[in-house]
């Protein structure tokens, strides 16, 4: 018997659209623009739910937080009296209010030196000083000291597995830290306590940020996680295709096709409900990482009174 001997199925978005609309009993030479529309905003839409329903592997990625980074100004503006810098902002420091800053390399000069800092945001810093006008030359931007707080890239959905990075030695040790709460960090009488970092807080605003504590002292060179990315847009330009691996394609389309359902064949919804959350369990059960898995009671000591 002969067999293709390829691996390459990977319908587009509009190839998926079009059976979607199938499986709703609308045939593709009916489908108008709007059909379209529907189809690409009820696509998004699902992965969207697919992003917050589990750890969707094929999404999971390292990132690393340089501890203490050079950062590249990309812009300089100065009233006369507050000069503002920003740089690039994902798994940046949120320079801490009193923290020290050294700029150097920036033309107009007048933005270069020491100074302290007295406001700051995901990517930009403020500080007292005469400059004016806008940059012409870039320059760099270095903390004395690593910071508190980094932002995180807006597209993280929940960060997994992290761990500190220490230099021993020439050697690069690796130790791993846990996730709090905010209230458990609120409760820290001395958020800003260095020492070697044990913990970490998640803030996950639109803007999402990463608070380490104890604060990172220098001899720690990068805080590195493992995190959970949302799902790429999908559209129909240039035959794109849905990121998603073969053994979602089938949930995929049912899931697409339910919610087609609902705007242009309502008739169908309950035909095309079971089948959408069949077919998202069958493809779920594979999305886990095969290793082995120990549970094992916590003994120690302890002493009666």
């Amino acid at each position: 018997m002969a067999t293709s001997g390829s691996y390459g199925f990977n319908p587009s978005l509009g190839e998926a659209t079009i059976y979607a609309f199938n499986l709703c009993g609308i045939r593709g030479t009916a489908l108008l623009q709007e059909h379209m529309e529907s189809a690409r905003m009820a696509a998004n839409m699902m992965l969207g739910r697919w992003s917050s329903e589990g750890v969707n592997l094929w999404t999971v990625d390292l990132q690393s937080i340089n501890l203490n980074p050079t950062l590249t100004v990309t812009s300089a503006s100065g009233t006369g009296s507050i000069a503002t810098l920003t740089y690039p902002s994902d798994n940046a420091p949120i320079f801490q209010t009193g923290a020290t800053i050294t700029v150097s390399g920036v033309t107009p000069t007048t933005y270069n030196g020491t100074w302290t800092v007295t406001a700051s945001g995901t990517g930009s810093v403020s500080f007292a000083s005469t400059a004016t006008g806008p940059m012409t030359i870039a320059g760099t931007i270095v903390g004395s000291a690593p910071a508190a707080t980094y932002s995180i890239p807006s597209n993280t959905i929940v960060m997994l597995d992290s761990y500190i990075v220490q230099n021993s030695g020439g050697a690069s040790i690796n130790r791993l830290i846990l996730p709090i709460s905010r209230s458990e960090y609120a409760s820290y009488p001395n958020p800003f306590q260095t020492g070697f970092t044990t913990t970490y807080w998640f803030d996950r605003l639109l803007s999402p940020q990463v608070t380490l504590w104890p604060v990172p002292t220098s001899n720690l060179s990068a805080f590195n996680y493992y995190r959970v990315r949302q799902i790429q847009d999908s559209n129909f330009s240039n035959g794109q295709t849905v990121e998603i691996p073969y053994y979602f394609l089938e949930s995929f389309a049912y899931g697409l096709a339910q919610r087609l359902a609902l705007i242009w064949a309502p008739e169908k919804v309950a035909m095309l409900k079971p089948l959408a959350d069949e077919a998202y369990q069958i493809a779920a059960s594979q999305n886990i990482e095969t290793a082995q898995q120990y549970i094992s009671p916590t003994i120690s000591s302890y002493w009666r009174a």
